[in-house]
């Protein structure tokens, strides 16, 4: 008899005031997610390697990921793998009017989500939530200087 898989999705979606470089920019330097997300802790980050790799903790879960898949401006993906779980988050940024539209999706599977999985779907949802209005805040920000591609 095998263990039933446990997988949970969450998606949601925000538009930001600022155009797509800038959103980009914010999401793509991961070594600078703590300057506006106040939910993670980036411990390591390997640019150099291919497929760039970084070790990071959100919500008391450190996470070793890699990215999978980016389109500059456009699309960013990354595989993760933390105590019991494997997640994929990814990225959609959309130039829309005078801003831009940015659509993220999250899926995590495993084991450990069978502990508390009413609650530890809601704080996929809210912690997806929250990033999101992070990043607006951080993008609308118009003291803090991104630079384009």
């Amino acid at each position: 008899m095998s263990l039933p898989t446990f997988r949970m999705e969450a998606s949601d979606e925000q538009f930001i005031a600022a155009p797509p470089h800038r959103v980009w920019q914010l999401l793509r330097h991961i070594e600078r997610w703590e300057r506006w997300n106040p939910y993670v802790r980036v411990l390591s980050v390997r640019p150099a390697h291919n497929p760039q790799r970084f070790c990071w903790k959100v919500s008391g879960i450190r996470f070793h990921s890699e990215i999978t898949a980016e389109r500059p401006t456009r699309t960013l993906q990354w595989r993760s793998i933390g105590r019991g779980l494997v997640a994929t988050r990814s990225w959609l940024v959309l130039a829309e009017g005078k801003g831009t539209r940015v659509i993220t999706h999250a899926d995590v599977e495993g084991l450990a989500l069978a502990i508390r999985p009413i609650a530890s779907e809601r704080l996929l949802r809210l912690r997806t939530r929250q990033v999101l209005v992070a990043l607006r805040t951080a993008a609308e920000n118009s003291s803090e200087h991104v630079r384009a591609n």
